[in-house]
């Protein structure tokens, strides 16, 4: 990928997402550029990433001129192996996850009861990495485990395969699994929260509608009076309610993502690009719907350590420690303003941040 050609790209991007109208003629220049990159996409990730922005501008215009089923079945890939590649290849998931345990289980040390808050739990699979990291502790007698997810068939996963591993670690694990979105939730009145209570909230506060439901439920957690508080959150503006700066800001972010999946080694193109199409819903989201429809309203991490501090956490995040290069040309380090971020070239795309 040559910087002239993401220029051109870029720049012709710019000028169509800053049109004031879309009349005939815009969407017939639309459609031309629409072409013009779905010729080559498959080797080049500014063209690939580029259809996914005109696409998520077509969803918003209510344009036919672009069919909804030029992806389908092109890069189909199955979950698992999709999944696997973010866990075991992808530096950003791959290292968060391992940070931010590790630091778990160092809180947990000395501990002989512990409840580990995870905040939009999904499958479990960070929880079961965290318990088999556990398995070492020496004074741990008692894991209770509290899900909070809204998609049921996920929690209700998250909970059998989290519970069976009693017998397996030296240790009592409990579960207690809460379908539902956590800022609906009273989550001082969650039964049974003894010993040193953890809470973990991976991907998961973006997803809370507005400021004050944010905030609210930062409050809500530090009245719980938890040991530790861990954030891992995308570290880009696309709470942004102007279309045009949301537009530069996720485009800056999701192209260096798209080049960093590019350096991933032993990955075929068509899992890298099938992976990129998995970002592809979060850009629908940030450029495809109305603002009342969005979901993926992510914020850089300073306004979120700024509610940590509303709320009278302290930042403990230099404590955190990790490799210094992820690999794929992600660099990995401190930042003054209280997060670890997870930067490629000059955009820090991920943060992760430890409060108490």
């Amino acid at each position: 990928m040559t910087t002239a050609a993401q220029s051109d790209v870029f720049s012709k991007l710019c000028r169509i997402m800053s049109a004031t109208q879309f009349d005939a003629a815009t969407r017939q220049d639309i459609e031309q550029f629409f072409a013009h990159c779905r010729e080559g996409m498959d080797t080049n990730s500014e063209k690939l990433l580029a259809t996914l922005y005109l696409k998520a501008l077509n969803q918003k215009i209510h344009s036919e001129r672009i069919g909804e089923n030029i992806y389908l079945g092109k890069y189909d890939i199955s979950q698992i192996q999709l999944f696997n590649i973010l866990i075991e290849k992808f530096p950003f998931v791959k290292y968060s996850q391992q940070i931010t345990n590790n630091a778990i289980v160092a809180e947990m040390q000395g501990e002989a009861e512990v409840t580990l808050m995870d905040i939009g739990i999904g499958l479990g699979t960070q929880v079961l990495n965290i318990i088999e990291r556990c398995k070492s502790l020496d004074n741990l007698k008692k894991l209770h485990v509290v899900g909070i997810e809204p998609f049921g068939d996920a929690l209700e996963k998250a909970g059998k395969n989290i519970l069976a591993q009693n017998g397996q670690a030296p240790f009592e694990i409990t579960f207690t699994g809460i379908q539902n979105s956590v800022e609906n939730i009273d989550l001082t009145s969650i039964p049974g929260l003894g010993g040193k209570i953890i809470v973990n909230a991976s991907l998961a506060l973006h997803h809370i509608q507005t400021d004050a439901q944010r905030q609210a439920t930062i409050a809500q957690v530090k009245a719980l009076n938890p040991g530790a508080f861990f954030l891992i959150e995308p570290n880009v503006n696309h709470y942004e309610p102007d279309f045009f700066k949301r537009f530069v800001s996720s485009y800056h972010h999701f192209s260096n993502i798209f080049q960093v999946i590019d350096r991933i080694e032993n990955v075929s193109n068509d899992d890298k690009n099938a992976l990129k199409l998995f970002f592809g819903r979060e850009i629908e989201d940030v450029i495809g719907k109305e603002e009342q429809d969005r979901f993926e309203k992510h914020e850089p991490a300073t306004h979120w350590i700024n509610r940590l501090k509303l709320s009278r956490f302290n930042i403990q995040s230099e404590a955190l420690s990790g490799p210094v290069s992820a690999g794929c040309g992600v660099e990995i380090q401190y930042h003054k303003e209280g997060f670890i971020g997870f930067t490629h070239v000059e955009e820090t795309v991920l943060a992760i941040i430890y409060a108490n």
